[in-house]
């Protein structure tokens, strides 16, 4: 449904719908208006099994690990808002993790008592291993969680999550996996991944209306897991407690089975990530190459998922001082809409594929940009 005036390189901050989920969700819409009470109370009490198999299928782990919520940010306060923390105790984050989490962290301890640890991880990274050293040796005796992305935000870094895990979980520490990207993007087995939760968006690469995400705990876990709004179902345990969470727009979590099944018929999951993949990966050789700068991660693409983020020329800085004017430049001027971010003291651009990408759309940002920085 994107309109055909902007080359559209951001799938990665809100996702796109496919004319086909939209209008399934627009039809779904006219049943709960046609009879609210029905659609909002009887009939989620009846579709909430099926919506949570299916999705829990997908996502390879069990349905009665699986909860579900409308975005990462919500799954990230739940499980912080759960942990009993006291003060002293460390929450680990290394500095790539998503700009929202870090405030939840950050309010979490301030509450508690807590210390938020961020760990330092240079660019460019060259291996996985070389990730999990320094997040390994960040940990302490005083270390009560650690916070991963699966995919980074900034960076657009795939972190060797099952790995890291292993290791922090040997030494008791808790582990969420901040997976916003990850779903549709990853050929994902959570449960293999060993994490204490994994969290995960569906808006994104899974192309499910905005309101769709979800959380998976650990079975020995679950019963101290609570959302983020406490309704009707508190202490009825966790599939009450985050099936009604109050009045809100269901049609995002009724539409995961179809919008699963739709794509699988369409075009295959796994070409679909193939194909981004390999598109995120010949762009990033490409951008590289044109605009003269280092790549952050290995030109191979291993550690890439669908996007990727460069550093921009540096000769950009002086005649753009500030994000908003960048980012609105390329938009109203160019029509691209891409990310624009500072991070450790540079600014970066993160291009994302998806299907309705085309190399020449790559092409011409980077034609852009380099007449831009002169």
């Amino acid at each position: 449904m994107l309109g055909n005036d902007v080359t559209f390189l951001n799938h990665g901050s809100f996702g796109a719908r496919p004319t086909a989920v939209h209008e399934h969700q627009e039809a779904l819409r006219r049943q709960v208006e046609r009879q609210p009470i029905q659609a909002i109370d009887a009939d989620m009490v009846e579709l909430m099994p099926s919506i949570r198999s299916s999705l829990a299928t997908f996502l390879g782990t069990a349905t009665d690990r699986l909860d579900l919520v409308a975005n990462a940010s919500e799954a990230v306060n739940s499980i912080l808002r759960s942990l009993e923390l006291s003060p002293g105790d460390e929450l680990l984050v290394p500095d790539h993790a998503y700009g929202a989490v870090h405030q939840t962290l950050r309010y979490v301890a301030h509450r508690t008592g807590a210390t938020v640890k961020v760990v330092h991880v240079p660019v460019p990274v060259h291996d996985s291993q070389e990730l999990v050293n320094l997040v390994q040796d960040a940990m302490t005796d005083r270390t009560r969680l650690l916070l991963i992305d699966h995919v980074t935000s900034p960076t657009a870094i795939r972190f060797p999550v099952r790995e890291l895990a292993a290791v922090a979980r040997a030494r008791g520490i808790d582990v969420l996996v901040d997976g916003a990207h990850a779903p549709g993007m990853l050929d994902l087995k959570v449960d293999s991944i060993g994490a204490t939760w994994y969290i995960g968006n569906l808006h994104k690469w899974v192309c499910t209306p905005i309101g769709a995400a979800f959380i998976v705990t650990d079975p020995d876990r679950i019963d101290t897991l609570h959302p983020a709004i406490i309704s009707h179902g508190y202490q009825q345990g966790h599939v009450e407690e985050f099936n009604w969470q109050g009045t809100r727009d269901y049609t995002p979590w009724r539409s995961i089975p179809f919008v699963l099944d739709w794509i699988q018929s369409e075009w295959g999951w796994d070409e679909m990530r193939r194909h981004n993949h390999q598109m995120a990966s010949w762009a990033h050789v490409m951008l590289c190459e044109a605009w003269e700068v280092e790549p952050i991660s290995p030109l191979d693409g291993s550690l890439l998922g669908s996007m990727a983020t460069l550093a921009l020329p540096e000769s950009i800085r002086a005649s753009y001082q500030q994000l908003g004017p960048l980012h609105d430049h390329l938009r109203d001027e160019h029509a691209i809409e891409v990310p624009i971010m500072e991070w450790d003291g540079r600014l970066w651009l993160r291009v994302s594929a998806q299907l309705y990408n085309r190399p020449e759309d790559y092409r011409r940002l980077a034609d852009v940009v380099r007449i831009m920085a002169g």
